[in-house]
């Protein structure tokens, strides 16, 4: 398996280096990535992304959004072309799932649908870095979601690792939170299956370490909630590994 934190380096220090090109990096997935006015005005993961990059990386860089809420991997596969290859670019970032399993595409099918969006991808010489959710609110959703849910979860870790593409698994870092202080966690939700702004900065900050950015600066207003909310994340994961 090729680990992102071992290898995302070496090209993004590249692209540091030559600046005589342009790099695309393309989020592509559905609700969790689109930008909307849901935000009230505050970034996603996409967007805290992007400042990251382009400040530390170049303003050559861009991070394109191709996120529109509501698809399935079947979307997806119908627009790579359109959103996606023609653009040409360097990474994508593809987080899909929740839509499959709300409407309950067979897992087999949601599996070969993912492996091919990473393989065309790929054949155009790209990296694919694949992303799991972070943790929806369960106890709010109807009975059985959960079990639906992980399956789709840990498929995206299984292909990761047949295909040996990037994995940046948001929701092993989400999830301990979530089971272990519900209540506290409902702080990083808009509703039952969409983080808020807070939820979209704490993913940024993941994704940006994984990817071996420099830390989020934070806008001071939320400051203090965002590092309380994610001393506690923390302490959650450290529970996690002493049990």
């Amino acid at each position: 398996m090729r680990l992102l934190e071992n290898e995302a380096m070496e090209f993004m220090l590249q692209w540091k280096e030559d600046r005589s090109r342009s790099h695309r990096i393309i989020a592509f997935g559905s609700s969790n990535t689109e930008s909307t006015w849901s935000s009230g005005g505050r970034h996603n993961w996409v967007e805290w992304l992007n400042i990251n990059v382009r400040d530390h990386i170049g303003r050559h860089v861009c991070v394109i959004n191709q996120g529109i809420g509501g698809e399935t991997t079947e979307d997806l596969l119908g627009r790579l072309e359109r959103d996606v290859l023609s653009f040409k670019p360097g990474v994508a970032i593809i987080t899909i799932g929740g839509n499959d399993a709300i409407q309950s595409l067979p897992l087999e099918r949601y599996a070969d649908n993912l492996r091919t969006i990473c393989a065309r991808i790929r054949q155009e010489n790209a990296e694919v870095v694949l992303q799991t959710y972070y943790c929806p609110m369960y106890h709010l959703r109807e009975v059985g979601f959960r079990t639906e849910f992980e399956r789709y979860m840990e498929t995206v870790r299984i292909i990761s690792r047949e295909m040996e593409v990037h994995l940046v698994d948001q929701y092993s870092r989400f999830e301990p939170f979530y089971r272990r202080q519900p209540e506290q966690y409902a702080r990083l939700m808009r509703d039952t299956i969409h983080v808020n702004h807070l939820g979209n900065l704490i993913m940024g900050i993941h994704l940006s370490q994984a990817l071996q950015l420099p830390d989020l600066q934070l806008p001071p207003d939320i400051m203090q909630e965002a590092l309380e909310l994610r001393e506690l994340m923390d302490r959650c994961l450290d529970q996690d590994s002493e049990d």
